[in-house]
């Protein structure tokens, strides 16, 4: 037995157990049915002879030869985070040459072992997963001898409900003894609870003839308001427990106006109308807008309603949505608000036919250059026309669109028709046309309106159109 090896299982203990003296103890009583894996052989190229040893080596997680074992273990509470945990486990040992003395074949045989251990939670039996560490003794049989260990290690216990748990626990166990010539890991998984086989607790039976009387509920203010329902319990009061300056029932925390009696969150309401008089523009005048009169019910307070006898917009003052033009269509729907139109045409005027005529001889009059934007002069009289109809028609708006044939690249050919649209767009402006009123824009030759396959079909491709609109 090496005996800085005793030493160090002993100081551990040692440890626990004062930490135990010095918490109060606690009542706990659990059963734990345990499955065990034991490692009697870890990998040939470590030879590990400590834990430390075993971590620098830097394979110890590798299996080597374990054995399958199950066991039912005794667990005491000791302290706050203290428990105490007897266990007996058999193993189903599977025993490499050399490590039970004098053995140099190997067996394969039952063995039994049994610990005493002491373990240090990291939390209270409330955590849901707490932590912990162990130490302690353990003896064993194996077979022809006996061993005395000390194992080492930690685990984790997982909470179910109150007095159920998951354990899971990895154990270092240094040999004490010569019965065994090596150190060995253990690692167990077991289900922990309370009452496993279900035994009742004894009833307490009290005597009908002598009742226990209740202790009275704290009361630390004095106020006649236990200390569960008093909702300031440190300050005596006569509401809900808390003080009320103003006595008008609404306690001082929640009371808007704790010095003057009031019925809307503790403040005065004179007019009765649900708005404080501190909020109330109209204050002796019962409303529903801020307080105020709103006899047309549409959310503008008379005292702002420039029209309240009749529902209209904040924005119009209370009034409806005004018709500038008295078309019979109201100014947000109207597209021409300032000039008198009809419904069908979105309160525009209609355009006269032979405004449209005009428009449209103008565009089949339009004559260009040999490839070229440059509009022929004998073009200028058909689009003065227009330009007097657009100036005595300031409302009115002009769109222009450019068409060409297929002959050519159909890049190139919308290169030209974006042009020749612009040209005659500008044509206008120059005329002192507004640009505002003009849009224009060219569409080469994706809209043909006759085959061009023939030259008179071409002819009618290539066009400008015009449209008069508001």
């Amino acid at each position: 037995m090496k005996p800085t090896r005793l030493l160090t299982a002993l100081a551990l203990m040692n440890i626990l157990a004062l930490q135990a003296q010095q918490t109060p103890a606690k009542n706990k009583s659990l059963y734990s049915f345990n499955v065990s894996l034991s490692d009697y052989q870890l990998p040939a190229d470590i030879k590990a002879t400590s834990v430390s040893d075993a971590l620098k080596k830097g394979e110890w997680y590798k299996p080597g030869s374990k054995s399958f074992g199950i066991g039912i273990s005794y667990w005491k509470g000791l302290a706050k985070k203290i428990d105490f945990s007897g266990t007996l486990t058999g193993t189903f040992a599977n025993f490499p040459a050399y490590f039970v003395k004098d053995d140099t074949v190997g067996q394969a045989k039952f063995s039994t072992q049994f610990d005493a251990l002491l373990h240090l939670n990291a939390f209270s039996d409330k955590a849901a997963v707490n932590p912990f560490l162990t130490a302690g003794l353990g003896a064993g049989y194996f077979p022809g001898q006996f061993a005395v260990y000390a194992p080492v290690g930690a685990g984790l216990h997982f909470r179910f409900t109150e007095g159920s748990y998951l354990t899971l626990q990895a154990q270092w166990r240094n040999k004490l003894s010569s019965g065994i010539t090596n150190n060995y890991l253990f690692y167990s998984v077991g289900f922990m609870q309370s009452n496993p086989f279900g035994k009742k607790k004894h009833e307490t039976i009290v005597d009908v003839a002598k009742p226990v009387t209740p202790p009275p509920a704290p009361d630390k203010d004095g106020d006649g308001f236990d200390d569960a329902n008093d909702q300031c319990p440190n300050v005596w009061g006569t509401v809900k427990g808390c003080p009320d300056t103003d006595r008008d029932g609404v306690p001082d925390k929640d009371d808007q106006c704790p010095n003057i009696k009031g019925t809307v969150h503790g403040c005065p309401d004179r007019d009765g109308d649900g708005v404080a008089d501190k909020d109330d523009q109209c204050p002796d005048e019962k409303g529903t807008v801020n307080g105020c009169p709103d006899s047309d019910n549409d959310g503008v307070a008379d005292k702002d309603d420039a029209c309240k006898d009749v529902a209209g917009l904040a924005k119009y003052k209370g009034c409806p949505v005004p018709d500038t033009d008295h078309d019979g269509i109201n100014d947000e729907e109207d597209k021409c608000p300032d000039v008198s139109g009809t419904a069908a045409n979105g309160g525009c005027p209609e355009i006269k036919q032979e405004v449209k005529a005009k428009v449209e001889f103008a565009a089949k009059n339009i004559f260009f250059a040999f490839a070229s934007d440059v509009i022929l002069k004998k073009s200028y009289k058909p689009l003065d026309e227009v330009v007097k109809i657009l100036q005595e028609n300031p409302q009115i708006k002009l769109t222009i669109s450019a068409h060409a044939d297929n002959r050519g690249t159909p890049e190139r050919n919308m290169m030209w028709s974006e042009k020749r649209a612009k040209a005659v767009a500008d044509y206008f402006i120059s005329k002192g046309i507004s640009a505002d009123r003009i849009s224009f824009k060219g569409y080469g030759d994706t809209q043909p309106i006759a085959d061009n396959k023939t030259e008179k079909g071409r002819a009618q491709n290539r066009r400008v159109e015009m449209k008069l609109d508001y």
